[in-house]
């Protein structure tokens, strides 16, 4: 084989190595790793302290874990993510939690955790998820965020203010309420590429300058 052609080869090989996403690792999330991505905060099927929930999403390549997180707002609303088995949250997942999770009451839903100790007012609150100390993401809302029987989905980055909407006409679930709790809403959200490492990018550019070194000999 020709030794450009081998060379050429083995750089292909080695990138699509480095950027498989099989080397994703599972573990805590960091800082500006979770979006929340939905929030039904004024259910109308059913009352709020029945109906209430919100969603995450998993941006990363990575899996996070979601044990030990600790939900909170700018009160005294307060309560710590635990359960006997990992809470694992894939990429490009989604992850339900509630308030009530017997789906004959909530609404229709079935969540993936039932927290307690938490509330979302329909004027004005604040979802503050962090982890031993640090703050891994946040949403304050005001007047207008929460429409009665709708939730509030995110339509695009940055997780601004601006960037959420109501739920549309026609996207309901279980007793009639619009949103699309623990799935895809009426847009989908990135998720953030394998990053190559650096040795890699090194690596390749190493080899496509030896290829052009032998092509110009």
């Amino acid at each position: 084989m020709n030794p450009s052609v081998r060379l050429f080869f083995i750089l292909v090989c080695f990138l699509l190595t480095a950027a498989n996403p099989a080397s994703a690792a599972i573990r805590a999330p960091a800082a500006g790793d979770l979006l929340i991505s939905e929030v039904m905060a004024n259910p109308a099927a059913v009352s709020d302290s029945l109906g209430e929930w919100f969603e995450l999403f998993n941006p990363t390549a990575d899996t996070l874990v979601l044990n030990q997180l600790v939900l909170s707002d700018n009160g005294s609303n307060r309560h710590t993510l635990s359960a006997d088995t990992d809470l694992l949250l894939g990429s490009g997942e989604y992850f339900l939690l509630a308030r009530n999770g017997d789906s004959a009451s909530n609404g229709g839903i079935v969540p993936d955790y039932v927290y307690s100790s938490f509330t979302l007012g329909n004027s004005a609150d604040a979802i503050i998820l962090s982890l031993a100390d640090t703050e891994i993401t946040r949403l304050e809302y005001g007047s207008g965020f929460a429409v009665s029987g709708a939730s509030t989905e995110l339509l695009r980055l940055p997780a601004e203010l601006a960037n959420y909407q109501p739920s549309p006409e026609g996207m309901t679930y279980g007793m009639g309420d619009r949103g699309t709790p623990g799935a895809a809403g009426s847009a989908a959200l990135p998720v953030s590429a394998v990053p190559l490492p650096a040795a890699g990018w090194l690596f390749g550019s190493g080899l496509l300058a030896l290829l052009g070194t032998r092509r110009r000999s």
